[in-house]
């Protein structure tokens, strides 16, 4: 098992059939769409010699990548596709920019219960600002979209160290909301970090181990069927249901009353080995 991740979200929904085509934008602003309409939500600014990971096309426009895991959209006559290689990033401060575009998640996740977008629901709005806060970040250090995933799967060499295995666990985890997965069959749910894996029933692996003195928890999905679980983030937090079911009413730490379904404390995991 390798001790940080190895591709993010993005590049594991699109990883079977698809091959990493780029483009480069060729006008100095233009709007990066939700949908391939001059009338659809407007994403956020792709500025110009900026490189972006696309997964396919239509007639007009170039369908592209972005952090959320969803696909966006680019005009074609404003773009053009390139052959692409990352060149070295020794001369940025990677940990401090990871450290900005974490706390831009978690910016996103607060400002989609208060920033309503048109007619889109609360996870919409979320990756539309998730997306739109990360283009931002991402371009006053003058690094591409297509960095993220480089950036947010970085570890600086120092810090990677021996690895000791603790526990590891097979186990089938459903995708509740965000960053939330419920390991199925059990009363047990896992927090993980900068993850959108969407999807039920997905075969995981939960890795435990020691780094050198850092203790750490990871969720693993498969890169691809049969190639190892080798596509993990983070796990934050384990979780038990205290009480499911509709219409409940719960206050968040910010004093604010919030609807929900779903009331969870915090836990140890607890899976037979």
């Amino acid at each position: 098992m390798k001790s940080i991740c190895v591709q993010f979200l993005i590049f594991f929904i699109f990883h079977v059939g698809f091959s990493q085509d780029y483009i480069e934008i060729n006008r100095p602003s233009i709007n990066i769409r939700m949908e391939p309409s001059t009338s659809s939500v407007i994403i956020g600014s792709a500025l110009i010699g900026e490189i972006y990971l696309t997964n396919g096309s239509n007639d007009k426009w170039y369908s592209v990548l972005l952090p959320s895991g969803e696909t966006r959209w680019i005009y074609k006559r404003l773009a053009r596709t390139v052959d692409w290689k990352r060149p070295a990033l020794d001369s940025l401060d990677i940990l401090m920019i990871q450290t900005d575009l974490e706390t831009n998640i978690e910016q996103a996740k607060v400002d989609s219960y208060e920033k309503p977008i048109q007619q889109l629901n609360q996870i919409q709005i979320n990756n539309v600002l998730l997306d739109r806060y990360m283009l931002l970040t991402l371009q006053r250090y003058s690094l591409h979209p297509v960095d993220y995933e480089y950036i947010m799967n970085y570890t600086h060499p120092s810090i990677r160290g021996v690895l000791q295995p603790v526990a590891e666990h097979l186990v089938s985890v459903s995708h509740v909301d965000y960053d939330l997965f419920k390991i199925d069959d059990v009363n047990m749910y896992i927090e993980t970090k900068r993850c959108f894996k969407i999807g039920s029933v997905i075969d995981a692996m939960i890795f435990i181990y020691y780094s050198d003195d850092n203790y750490v928890q990871q969720l693993c999905f498969e890169n691809g069927y049969g190639n190892g679980f080798e596509n993990c983030y983070n796990i934050r937090n384990f979780y038990e249901s205290v009480i499911e079911e509709p219409n409940l009413v719960v206050l968040t730490k910010e004093g604010k009353i919030k609807q929900t379904n779903l009331v969870l404390r915090q836990s140890i995991l607890k899976l037979q080995k």
